[in-house]
């Protein structure tokens, strides 16, 4: 998969956590996924279609940094997953999806995205469309690890072009 289509997404991560946290994470060395299993507890799921494109993006935290997340976004200081944790993985996941469609509009490439849909537990299974590939991009903040899987499928009379935003987060890495 050509990084074009994924780097939306990646600066929307950057972007949403240095806004939402406070703090820019670090991306660490993106793979391709051969499996469904999430690497996390927690995730969140966004889907996206249009005529054109379609797919789904996932944010997906191992508990600890899921609460250290909503702590660091609300002030609060809970050491378990609650529903307003589990809300906040959502919205996270909601505002990343939303910061990359706005990329990809500006592209002239428009689609529509669902609600997240939230999955909890440990070894769960993340499914996305048959036949697209996904790939995993592995961050931290601060000493949390977690992984947004990206999935992104063109149809043939989509065009892409090849300027992409350019930010200091885009080019940072770990």
């Amino acid at each position: 998969m050509d990084v074009k289509y994924i780097s939306p997404f990646v600066e929307s991560v950057y972007h949403t956590m240095q806004t939402m946290l406070g703090e820019a994470p670090k991306r660490k060395e993106v793979v391709m996924k051969n499996d469904n299993h999430a690497h996390g507890d927690i995730s969140g799921i966004v889907g996206f279609a249009s005529d054109k494109i379609y797919g789904s993006v996932a944010l997906t935290f191992p508990t600890e940094t899921a609460v250290k997340c909503y702590n660091m976004m609300v002030g609060d200081n809970v050491d378990i997953i609650t529903d307003d944790v589990r809300d906040t993985v959502g919205e996270l996941t909601n505002i990343i999806a939303g910061g990359a469609k706005k990329i990809y509009a500006d592209q002239e490439l428009s689609f529509d995205i669902s609600i997240p849909t939230i999955v909890l537990g440990k070894n769960h299974v993340l499914s996305h469309k048959v036949g697209t590939p996904v790939v995993i991009v592995p961050f931290v903040i601060g000493e949390h690890p977690f992984v947004v899987e990206i999935s992104v499928k063109f149809e043939k009379n989509a065009a892409f072009k090849s300027k992409t935003p350019k930010t200091e987060a885009a080019s940072a890495q770990g």
